[in-house]
């Protein structure tokens, strides 16, 4: 349920968001976001889907004409990709999407355990252990080299202010 009453959710409604193929540590984020409902307090509902089409995706190699937003694992090797049209007509929607899952990774770099709790009683499957020890590499490669998480690389094709615009008050 969202932050309205029973059948409402929130200021801008379910968002789905694909995930790569295979479950890994760099999913935790979205899932911590989802469980401690830093989503919602964004007005934004994230349904993490494995396929289909979706206009927000967690991408290594962004394709499309997807535009890199908000970088994931730096540098720029897994990033928030949102279609192009999305960002013209919803930027706010985009933004909200991107501070939920600011607040998601950061959080689950400080609440390593939490966050492995979070994801493996989303998706089934995934075992504890070795999520642990995936995590415990992955989550510095989260803003390793950045002043804020999801900073972006220099580049072409890519829309940096959105990350940026995710950390501001």
């Amino acid at each position: 349920m969202g932050c309205g009453g029973p059948g409402e959710t929130g200021q801008f409604g379910e968002v789905p968001i694909r995930l790569e193929a295979k479950p890994s540590a760099d999913d935790a984020g979205v899932y911590f976001a989802t469980a401690r409902s830093y989503d919602e307090a964004e007005g934004v509902e994230l349904q993490p889907e494995r396929s289909g089409r979706a206009d927000f995706r967690l991408v290594a190699k962004p394709v499309d004409g997807c535009v890199p937003v908000q970088a994931i694992v730096r540098p720029d090797k897994l990033v928030l990709c949102v279609d192009p049209l999305i960002i013209d007509e919803q930027r706010p929607k985009v933004v909200a999407v991107a501070r939920a899952l600011a607040r998601g990774y950061t959080q689950a770099q400080l609440e390593p355990d939490e966050a492995v709790e979070a994801m493996t009683s989303q998706v089934p499957g995934v075992d504890r252990e070795t999520l642990s020890k995936q995590l415990d590499a992955a989550a510095p490669t989260w803003t390793e080299g950045a002043p804020y998480f999801g900073q972006l690389a220099p580049g072409p094709d890519r829309d940096p202010s959105i990350a940026k615009d995710a950390i501001a008050p």
